[in-house]
């Protein structure tokens, strides 16, 4: 599995509160749940206050379950209410023992202890409890989250399985952050799968309804390097299709999209990606900034091989290294070094210790192909994620 689909459920985990524990009634977990989950689809939708929102009311739910009288995991409504708490991160310190014991009504006992074994990182056991449940048969307020763990749980093993049960998360879990996530992970796993198409239409979705997302900056950034890793732009329509995909992003956020699929292709060596995505951040970053210099950078890089060399690289000359950050002044270091190299033919030496491994490809061939491994080189240097759009 690679880095851009490995997964957490919902929210990071949370530390455990210091508040009073009440004795709690029936009925007062399930409350709270609720109100949890109206917190989560503000949190979706951007609510900057909601984060917050969400710690606060996962502290009160953690105290509630610390105080609960054993009669109060009898009714299942309160127990799909700690199997939400536990799935949105809540804190453990009270919820393990509990599991562990018989107080749980015993026909809710597998989800609880699957959600445990889930968040705690006991993958095995987490699908030999959940996987036996119909998922039909769950409350809507914990199919959804249910479903998400048992894709993440089946990815390696059944992706297919995995993507489809992400597609029953967001149906049955619309709106808050369910939905958000599972849309993130599908299209992360699609993506692998080299589906650009539908990569692009799920893209869309995720850019118009969760676009505001705290996770959207990140996501988009992943994505960024997803399509250059799997080489999902190199034809020029699909570039386009997922370019647009991302059209209802605020201005801002669709041209770090941009610059960070720029950045990905050039140190991928995509060069036409690279130049087309370059060109077109370069038309929405305004003049003289960050964002010009960089949008400039890959657009040049691409057009070094994939457009006009000399136009490029006489552009690149006049980008100042002052204005980018260290990974991007590495990246233009390397660049600049690629363009010489790109007009220097091979000695006959190189060329023939070269062709014994290669099967004897011409000296322009070997230019390219050295070019392509200098950049390869700065990868660990320019990474974008060390500096790219924030």
């Amino acid at each position: 599995m690679t880095p851009f689909v490995r997964g957490a459920i919902l929210a990071a985990g949370i530390a455990g509160a210091g508040l009073p524990a009440p004795q709690a009634e029936a009925g007062a977990l399930s409350d709270l749940a609720d109100q949890l989950q109206r917190i989560q689809a503000r949190v979706a939708a951007g609510d900057k206050g909601a984060y917050a929102d969400e710690l606060s009311q996962l502290k009160a739910m953690g105290a509630v379950i610390a105080g609960a009288k054993p009669a109060a995991w009898s009714e299942k409504r309160e127990v799909d209410s700690l199997v939400l708490f536990v799935l949105s991160g809540g804190a453990l310190t009270d919820v393990a023992p509990l599991v562990k014991g018989e107080a749980i009504l015993e026909s809710e006992r597998n989800v609880a202890r699957g959600a445990v074994a889930y968040i705690t990182n006991h993958g095995a056991d987490a699908l030999e409890l959940l996987g036996k449940l119909d998922l039909n048969a769950l409350d809507l307020r914990i199919a959804g989250p249910i479903a998400f763990a048992l894709s993440v749980l089946k990815t390696k093993s059944d992706p297919k399985a995995a993507t489809s049960l992400l597609d029953w998360a967001r149906l049955v879990a619309p709106g808050g952050l369910v939905e958000e996530a599972a849309l993130r992970r599908e299209i992360a796993l699609i993506a692998e799968a080299r589906d650009a198409a539908r990569v692009a239409m799920l893209t869309r979705q995720y850019a118009t309804r969760f676009g505001a997302s705290p996770y959207a900056a990140d996501f988009f950034r992943e994505l960024a390097g997803a399509i250059a890793r799997f080489r999902l732009g190199d034809d020029p329509a699909n570039l386009r299709l997922l370019s647009e995909a991302a059209a209802n992003l605020p201005p801002a956020a669709r041209r770090d999209f941009l610059l960070a699929l720029a950045k990905d292709a050039t140190v991928e060596a995509r060069f036409e990606a690279a130049a087309a995505a370059g060109a077109e951040a370069l038309q929405s970053a305004g003049a003289d900034n960050q964002d010009e210099t960089r949008a400039r950078l890959y657009r040049d890089a691409g057009r070094l091989i994939s457009g006009d060399y000399d136009a490029a690289r006489a552009d690149l000359q006049t980008i100042a290294a002052a204005k980018l950050d260290r990974s991007d002044a590495a990246l233009l270091a390397a660049v600049r070094s690629v363009a010489r190299q790109l007009r220097t033919e091979p000695s006959s030496a190189a060329v023939a210790a070269q062709a014994e491994t290669t099967g004897r490809k011409r000296g322009a061939d070997l230019t390219i192909e050295s070019a392509e491994q200098a950049l390869k080189r700065t990868e660990s240097m320019a990474s974008p994620r060390e500096g790219g759009a924030p």
